[in-house]
């Protein structure tokens, strides 16, 4: 019975000795290469959007502005001082985002739980 010579040398290269430091040098030349990469698509996309924020800046401060503005008006007028200001937490526009934002965090938190 003859063995077949390919297969021969299929083992032969199956048996010559492993370089287990060049092998972990590659790989980490490798991964060493994709963290540089990775480093400067995160620089590239950080300098892009502060460039574009810095752009959206003067649009920013004034939606900023009108919204400190309107978060403190009330929903309801109340005449009587003192139930006004006991009232004001709960009383203003500030307190309705805040409740939706709880009722919409709830009812996430139910649905993908």
């Amino acid at each position: 019975m003859s063995i077949d010579p390919r297969l021969q040398a299929l083992f032969a290269k199956a048996e010559q000795a492993f370089d287990g430091e060049a092998f972990v040098r590659g790989v980490m030349a490798r991964i060493d290469r994709g963290r540089h990469r990775l480093l400067l698509a995160w620089a590239a996309v950080s300098i892009i959007a502060i460039g574009g924020l810095s752009f959206l800046a003067p649009a920013v401060i004034e939606a900023v502005s009108m919204a400190s503005s309107l978060l403190p008006v009330s929903l309801v007028e109340i005449e009587t001082q003192w139930l006004q200001q006991l009232l004001a937490p709960i009383n203003s526009v500030a307190a309705a985002i805040a409740i939706c934002a709880l009722g919409i965090r709830k009812f996430y938190r139910r649905i993908f739980r």
